[in-house]
């Protein structure tokens, strides 16, 4: 029988490397050394831009002037990100230092056995709150300690610069209570704050944050004329404005990425709902991604569910068992503490082309869409697509 690794492989899938992703990236910058970022160097700026796949980047080089002397200027080669190829999934594996397979945020919406309820995890703060470290609270975190980070920000000369209103959803947890932040309200203010501390003597690490290349491809899609000037235009303003500052007093300048995207139209949307036969032999509503979606079928039915899906949907999504899946390392460790192990479900369906899958939570909003499309087609990762997993690192 062929393994889940080759024949996702076979069918055209990238196959995360987890130790040449950005998770193993964070963690030779917390170190200071490593084989993607090369030996010491006195000060680093680290520098994760949303969204920004392989893709994108060669889009870019293509379309400015300006860009296509970026190849002289850094050293530009291509990573991996974790799977599923969300941003809750992949920011907690580049904070803490833990595979989807160890730390289990693995999509929004989320089961959640101490709340009782499938939740909307974007909603949440996404690292442990401050008394839920120290035994105030009778809950326990739903994230693991974000370690990684947490290493760099025991360093007195570091900066964490996350976007306002990251901050303020985050503001009482442990991790910010614990390391230098500092906020912005827009990419213009990042790059001066940055040029700022580029020049100062009193920080020598930094971790900085960018979602508006992603906010933009949710909206307009990455083939858009407007995603790719706001590209252009963030790309050209770092190298002609944060780089050469960062060269002239002794940083290292490291940008990569949380994921690509794909662009979906809305013959390529899948509705998961009460007309589906498979419906009937699941315990619980799916969750996941709109490009991954995990299922818990009934015991004794799981052979049912299969048959039904594929019947369905094979067309458009692979349907893997959640043990097999596990085994092959596609969520980085191949075993799940017993703890987690019910939020992989039986099930996992991954779409294959530009596909997505919506589910209707009875009686509420359409998950994850639920909302109108500004343009014929939008923005969506979550997958195993080159596009959604290959991911730039770029060092100059």
């Amino acid at each position: 029988m062929q393994s889940i690794k080759s024949d996702l492989i076979d069918k055209g899938f990238a196959f995360p490397d987890y130790g040449n992703s950005n998770m193993e990236l964070a963690k030779e910058v917390a170190e200071g050394h490593g084989k993607l970022i090369g030996g010491k160097k006195k000060r680093r700026f680290l520098l994760f831009i949303d969204g920004f796949g392989q893709d994108l980047l060669k889009s870019a080089i293509s379309n400015s002037k300006q860009l296509k002397k970026l190849p002289s200027k850094m050293q530009i080669s291509k990573i991996s990100t974790v799977f599923p190829s969300f941003t809750p999934t992949a920011f907690t594996s580049i904070d803490s230092g833990k595979t989807p397979a160890e730390h289990g945020i693995i999509g929004s919406p989320l089961p959640i056995r101490e709340y009782g309820t499938i939740k909307d995890i974007l909603s949440l703060p996404w690292s442990p709150l401050l008394d839920e470290v120290s035994g105030k609270s009778d809950a326990n975190s739903l994230f693991p300690s974000l370690d990684t980070l947490l290493k760099m920000g025991k360093r007195k000369d570091f900066m964490y610069m996350q976007f306002e209103r990251v901050n303020q959803k985050n503001s009482q947890t442990y991790l910010y209570n614990n390391i230098n932040y500092t906020d912005y309200i827009s990419f213009d203010d990042l790059l001066y704050q940055s040029i700022d501390i580029a020049e100062s003597d009193k920080y020598n690490l930094v971790y900085a944050y960018i979602p508006d290349i992603d906010h933009a491809q949710h909206e307009y899609s990455k083939e858009s004329r407007r995603v790719l000037h706001i590209t252009v235009f963030i790309l050209e303003m770092i190298m002609e404005k944060l780089l050469p500052k960062l060269k002239d007093n002794g940083w290292e300048l490291i940008i990569s990425s949380d994921h690509g995207q794909i662009s979906s139209k809305h013959d390529d949307i899948s509705r998961f709902d009460a007309r589906s036969s498979a419906l009937k032999y699941l315990r619980n509503p799916p969750w996941g991604t709109d490009r991954s979606m995990f299922f818990d079928s009934s015991e004794g039915l799981e052979e049912k569910f299969e048959k039904e899906f594929n019947k369905e949907f094979s067309k458009n999504f692979v349907l893997y068992d959640s043990n097999d899946a596990i085994k092959s390392g596609l969520f980085g460790s191949t075993k799940v503490d017993d703890s987690l192990r019910y939020r992989f479900g039986t099930h996992i369906a991954i779409a294959t082309r530009k596909n997505i899958i919506y589910y209707k939570y009875p009686g509420g909003r359409e998950y994850p869409g639920g909302k109108e499309w500004i343009s014929g087609s939008s923005g969506h990762h979550g997958g195993l697509s080159k596009e959604e997993i290959e991911i730039p690192l770029l060092k100059a």
